[in-house]
This record gives C-alpha cells, structure tokens and sequence, in this order.
C-alpha cells in the first residue's frame, strides 16, 4: 500500500479518534558502522546518513553525504524522507544549517506535498529546540501559507504540538481560516491538545470563534467535551441561536396580502426581502432587517444612513444593496406583470381577491419606487435639469389621476350600497367575447382605484 514519507510499516494510518493525522517516525536505529579506512557498500549509505542525522553527528553526516551524489542532492533516503526532513524533525540544527549554507538545499522543496517547515513544527522535541530550527528554515525564506495532502498548515502542526513560541513568529503570516480535510483550523488543534497558551495567542491574533468543523462542533464544545474548563472559559457564552420569524419565510397571514399591521399601512411582503437579498448576495444580511421588523417598501426606500444604522459598518456591505436596489428602481413596469383573467370563465370570489392582491403589491412597489426616486432627486433643482415642462405635464397628470380616484370612490360607494344586502359571489362570463373583455376590464379598473384609494395616496 501507498505511504507519504514518515509512516511507519504497519498496515493503518495513524489517526486519532477526531481524524487528525500524526506523523510516525521510526525510533530505532541500524546496527551499522562505518570508518573511513572501510567504506560500507553503497546501498548501506542510507540507513548510515539515517543513524548519524538521529545522533547529531555532524561529521559523520558531511562523511557519508560526500560520498553519495543522490543523497547530498536532497535524496530520499530509504526510510522515506530526504536528510534535511530528518534533521528537522529531530531538530538537530546544525545539521540543518549544513544542508541549507553548504550543500544549498532548497529550503522549500517538497516532498508529497511536505515541506521542512512542516516537518519542523509537528516534531515533538523540546519547543526551544524546535524554535531555533523553525527561525534558520524562516531566515532561509521558508514559505508559511503551504498545506499539505491533509489540508493541514505549519501552524496546525505547531499547535498541536505547543510550541508556543513558533505559533507566536509565524500566526500573523499564517491564516487562521484555513482548514484541513476535517474542518478544523489551527485553534482546533491547540483547543483538542489543550494548549491554554497556544489558544489564548490564536484568539488574540483574531481567531474565529464560531467556526463548525465536520463533526458540527465549534472550538468551544470541543473544549468542553474533552473537560477542558480553563480553555473553555476563554470562548465567549453560545448564543441562542436567532429564530427567523415566519413571516419572512413565507406568506402564512392574510395581513400579507391585504394590510400592515394597520388598516392604513401597505401589506409588508416580509417574505420578498430574502428574495432580494439573495440576489444581491447579502442573504446572510436578512437579521438585521427582520430584527427591525422591515417591510418591502421601507426596504426599496433604504438610504446609506439607514443601513449604518441597522448595525452594517462595512461600506462594501452596505454598497452591495444599494446598489442592488438602484438597479431594482431602473427596470421599467409593465403590464404584463399583471394578474390576467382567462376568457369564457367563471369567477369566483377568491379569483377577484387574488386579482386585487396582486395589483395591490404593484401599485405598492411603484408607491416604493417614487419615493425612492423622490429621495434622489430632492436635492437637486428642477431647473439645472430643464425639466419644467416635463415636470408640469407630471403634476397635470396627477391631477387628473386624483379625480379619477374620486370618481372610483364614489362609484365603488354605489357598488357597496348595492352588493352589501346581497354579496356577488360569482361573475358570469359572456357569451360575447367583447363584452367579456369589457366586463374584465371595467373590473381591473375598479380593482386599480379602490387600491389606490386603499393606500390613500397623496399626489
């Protein structure tokens, strides 16, 4: 079976019971001398350069690299790992400091994706040890932010290990988002090997506290499952996690449809919100506006004020929905969008009310929209424009909109006074295609003036 460089010889992988990988490095030495008057054979030079890397031999180490070209090059040795990995992970330093000024090994050559950082800081010698050869690989211009097969980074290694004093020189190059295969980051190993120390400079590097791994657990339960009640204490309390009202999730009150909270309010289509902000890719954002009880139209009207005052602090947080809502406002309305009424059918009463619901929600977008573009516009004048004539040809226009609303209001009025002892509970097409259209039509305007009438709209 394939083993990356550093297993031993037995048939598992080493893992834990949270999955986390662990080097294996052989312990025992060959029983093999060597002496300069009686070279060994060549295929002994390995477990030779081997045997002299774990006794810090520096000299039998120079001895048996300059008489094997492939070794002295950064070869591997049969044992799995080039010399320079060895004599990180023993840390004996002046071996690796012969290998990177004498023999020039480069500092960042990898080897299944390892490099000597990494070898370097999941050794288990003494941290001091280990500090001083993680400072010579750092001088040599060894790479922090590489991982290796397992998504693990030379932080990861130092933390589990504890060696506080690596953690302290390479966590500002490092990134402390980064996880491995599992869905941990360097705080998971420092928390799960109980490192106070280790996780008190992760946290005040700006470690994220909240992060789930694979198991669903965050660094703070994995504290508190392993009993570890000092790390434990560093985390702040859990929250209760937030419930989203349901009227944001979905139409389930007829107030959505008809009215506010009050009569006089427009309905608050609470659930269009999340639509919107999934298209502006702030969906994330949908807390804060249902934690200020937003409807649609306080929503199509935000301002940069508004959202400061929301709790949104970051200006590209901000501008993303701004942004998001101009582009909303230029679309122009059609009339297609409209609810329509087939031909030759019987309308029932839940048909007109759906007809009126609908044209409701688009005279309340548009309602939205001029005060939106209201917002925009108010601070400019109307002459550096040359707008004069446009701008009185739109208030004649609305002039003659209100006084058509007022004949609605009184003709609805007689419809009441008619339909009130004797409700209509269904509509009758006709056999004549045009006067079916009629009646529709005459029934959409009816519909389109009691609504505006019903959000008494004042031009």
């Amino acid at each position: 079976m394939y083993r990356p460089a550093g297993y031993d010889d037995s048939d598992e992988d080493e893992f834990d019971e949270l999955g986390y990988f662990h080097y294996s490095f052989p312990k025992q030495k060959q029983n093999i001398s060597f002496t300069k008057d009686a070279p060994p054979p060549p295929e002994d030079y390995d477990d030779l350069l081997y045997n002299a890397i774990l006794d810090g031999n520096l000299e039998e180490t120079k001895c048996i690299l300059q008489k094997d070209e492939y070794l002295r090059k950064g070869g591997t040795l049969r044992q799995g790992w080039p010399a320079m990995f060895y004599a990180c992970f023993e840390s004996k330093l002046p071996i690796v400091e012969y290998l990177l000024q004498e023999e020039t090994i480069d500092v960042n050559r990898q080897y299944n994706l390892q490099t000597a950082l990494m070898i370097a800081c999941s050794s288990s010698k003494p941290s001091e040890r280990v500090y001083q050869v993680v400072r010579l690989l750092l001088d040599y211009g060894a790479i922090i932010g590489v991982l290796d097969q397992y998504g693990c980074s030379p932080l990861m290694f130092a933390c589990r290990e504890g060696h506080l004093n690596v953690v302290k020189e390479i966590v500002g190059e490092s990134s402390l988002l980064s996880t491995d295969n599992e869905g941990n980051t360097a705080l998971f190993y420092a928390v799960n090997n109980n490192h106070l120390e280790v996780v008190k400079t992760l946290l005040r590097a700006g470690a994220q506290t909240h992060t789930v791994n694979r198991q669903g657990f965050n660094p703070r339960q994995c504290a508190v499952n392993r009993n570890y009640l000092d790390i434990a204490e560093l985390f702040p309390p859990e929250e209760t996690p937030y419930q989203m009202p349901t009227k944001y999730l979905c139409y389930s009150d007829y107030r959505n449809f008809l009215h506010g909270d009050q009569a006089q309010d427009p309905p608050g289509y609470f659930p269009d919100l999340g639509t919107m902000l999934l298209g502006m890719n702030s969906e994330a954002k949908l807390r804060l506006f249902s934690e200020a009880n937003m409807n649609l139209v306080e929503f199509l009207t935000l301002s940069d004020e508004r959202l400061k005052e929301l709790g949104m602090k970051y200006p590209i947080e901000r501008k993303r929905i701004l942004l998001g809502l101009y582009d909303f406002h230029l679309h122009k309305w059609s009339r297609n969008s409209l609810w329509t009424m087939e031909r030759q059918r019987v309308l029932d009463f839940y048909d007109i009310l759906e007809a009126l619901a609908n044209v409701l929600k688009h005279v309340t977008v548009m309602q939205a929209t001029l005060l939106y573009t209201k917002k925009l516009t108010e601070i400019h004048e109307s002459d550096k424009f040359g707008c004069d004539k446009q701008c009185y040809s739109l208030k004649q226009h609305l002039v003659n909109l209100r006084a058509t609303v007022e004949d609605f209001k009184a003709h609805m009025k007689d419809i009441h006074k008619l339909s009130a002892p004797n409700p209509v509970l269904h509509i009758m097409p006709s056999c004549n295609d045009r006067s079916s259209s009629d009646k529709m039509l005459k029934i959409c305007c009816l519909a389109i003036g009691g609504l505006l009438l019903y959000l008494k709209l004042k031009w």
